[in-house]
């Protein structure tokens, strides 16, 4: 007499059958490969007016129409194509038009790929000028800043009343011997007014 199969081993047969593929599946999307957190976005272009160059650090600041601000790095082989001629990057001058193609580098910097100038700066547009230093003495009641410079002079930075909120919050917590870089309108050899903070 044949011996009768449990109700439970019954059903169990049926149901493992169904989920061994699932399990299968599971496996395989477990071992799919994922994209990279390190990917590197693809090199775009910015448009923008030359603020500065500096050379020993071998960036140039931007800003676009849209005021966004960029430090973009430049090596000796960047070179600036100005219709059928070219020359070196630290050739740039403040109020410069360029168009820069870049790549994300280490430490999210941005790299030049290539830049064209597409219109020379004007005398009133390389009033803009963009600094860096170490503050030296902040008055906050008159809203003046000394900052000493990279090249060792000392300048006079006024933060003027028409300041957006956010730039009076930067300045109120500015204290003597922070390192800031700033944004400002030449206003004679060793006093600017500050347009940003960068």
């Amino acid at each position: 007499m044949r011996k009768a199969t449990p109700i439970k081993t019954r059903l169990a047969l049926p149901l493992l059958l169904m989920f061994a593929p699932l399990s299968a599946g599971c496996e395989s999307i477990a071992l799919m490969p994922r994209p990279s957190i390190d990917a590197r976005d693809t090199p775009k272009i910015i448009t923008a007016t030359v603020n500065g160059v500096d050379a020993n650090l071998r960036e140039v600041y931007l800003r676009t129409e849209k005021n966004q601000h960029y430090v973009v790095n430049y090596d000796d082989g960047t070179r600036v194509m100005d219709r059928t001629k070219e020359y070196a990057a630290n050739r740039l001058r403040a109020g410069d038009l360029v168009r820069v193609e870049v790549r994300h580098g280490d430490g999210r910097r941005l790299y030049a790929e290539r830049i064209v100038l597409e219109g020379a700066g004007t005398p009133e547009a390389s009033a803009i000028r963009t600094v860096e230093g170490t503050v030296e003495r902040v008055l906050q009641e008159r809203g003046i800043l000394e900052l000493r410079v990279l090249s060792g002079d000392l300048l006079t930075i006024y933060v003027p009343e028409s300041s957006s909120a956010a730039t009076k919050n930067r300045f109120n917590r500015i204290r003597e011997g922070d390192h800031v870089r700033i944004e400002g309108e030449r206003l004679s050899e060793n006093r600017m007014e500050l347009l940003a903070f960068l």
